[in-house]
């Protein structure tokens, strides 16, 4: 049987259009140009574009629109407030990035930036998940997908980073809490970055367990070591698998047999929620993994969502800067949630999973 999946879009949040450089901070913008020669020799630096940009929602939206998945229902989603922002950020930081409404400038060196429809599409995005476990808890289905920007995950309690302006995940993780009684709260990120501001807010807090998968440091942002564990009460709420660059479809799926599964039967939650980044796509050129390997994830995590939490599981877009890559994988993850069967799951001889998919 088909089953309904929410998908939460607001094109509103297309408004978010980063570009250029800041002239009010030489230094950041010689050290980005910089960086990009290391990393792309060659580039033109005057037709540099964010890689935050708009096209990675239509791309997604394009693909599932020409090629509709039964079961899908589109919704609109809710800007979060003010109050529910501040559960998992500073207030004086909220102040700041609404002060920023109708602004243009960069935030951070690492090109975390503000254009003036951003704020707007924060709040969206933040409000995106929420919108969507309040769905969730009030029947209307057991699965849902947010398509979002700005993403969320590096986003701490007082400032931004890593793209992020508010922490998605966190917003939502907080109000599924403290506004509609679930006690445990269950985080995978899966995104290639560690979401180091969903680690930070969480860090000391036993009720919201956070699993992160990613490439070692000292890629970016340079955190998530094993031995970050969680602090004072929360010791043993933060695990950390950092993981070689290259990883492909095998070895997520290993995370998740040996880490994510057990910690989640251990941890029992009532409800499931994915930081689903898909910059591991090799069309990104830095991991290997494919669309088979995110649509293997999402089944597994599907199974133990039914088995633990009577179905309730939302991903929030995280990462993904190749447009077909997007389109592909947020298509397949699609139609698993709305219960497609996965046939295939294609493993290549220089993953460094060391079991295949299963």
């Amino acid at each position: 049987m088909t089953a309904t999946v929410l998908i939460y879009y607001d094109m509103r949040m297309l408004g978010h259009n980063p570009h250029g450089w800041d002239p009010g901070h030489p230094a950041w913008t010689e050290a980005v140009k910089a960086m990009i020669n290391l990393q792309y020799p060659g580039s033109n630096l005057e037709t540099y574009t964010h890689p935050e940009r708009p096209e990675r929602l239509t791309a997604i939206v394009d693909r599932l629109m020409l090629e509709p998945i039964e079961g899908v229902r589109w919704m609109l989603p809710t800007a979060a407030t003010m109050a529910q922002l501040e559960r998992v950020h500073d207030k004086t930081y909220v102040a700041h990035i609404e002060s920023l409404k109708g602004d243009s400038c960069w935030l951070s060196k690492d090109t975390t930036a503000v254009s003036p429809g951003s704020v707007e599409a924060a709040c969206l995005a933040a409000g995106s998940g929420i919108s969507a476990v309040e769905a969730i808890t009030a029947g209307e289905a057991r699965r849902a997908f947010c398509v979002l920007r700005p993403p969320g995950h590096h986003a701490h309690s007082d400032h931004a980073s890593g793209f992020c302006l508010y922490n998605n995940l966190a917003v939502t993780a907080a109000h599924a809490r403290e506004s509609l009684g679930y006690q445990r709260v269950m985080i995978w990120d899966w995104d290639m970055h560690h979401g180091n501001g969903t680690q930070e807010i969480f860090y000391s807090d036993p009720s919201v367990l956070v699993i992160d998968s990613h490439c070692a440091a000292p890629f970016y942002p340079g955190s998530g070591l094993e031995s970050e564990r969680g602090a004072g009460a929360g010791v043993g709420s933060q695990i950390n698998v950092p993981l070689p660059l290259g990883i492909g479809n095998a070895a997520l799926l290993q995370v998740f047999d040996e880490v994510v599964e057990p910690a989640a039967r251990e941890f029992q939650p009532d409800i499931l929620l994915v930081s689903s980044g898909f910059d591991c796509h090799y069309l990104d050129m830095t991991c290997t993994m494919d669309e088979t390997g995110f649509a293997m994830l999402t089944k597994r995590m599907s199974d133990l969502a039914d088995e633990l939490c009577d179905g309730r599981l939302v991903l929030l877009l995280e990462g993904g800067y190749n447009a077909q890559a997007l389109a592909d994988s947020a298509h397949a993850v699609v139609k698993v949630l709305a219960d497609s069967r996965v046939n295939v799951c294609k493993v290549i001889p220089e993953d460094p999973g060391r079991r295949g998919c299963g």
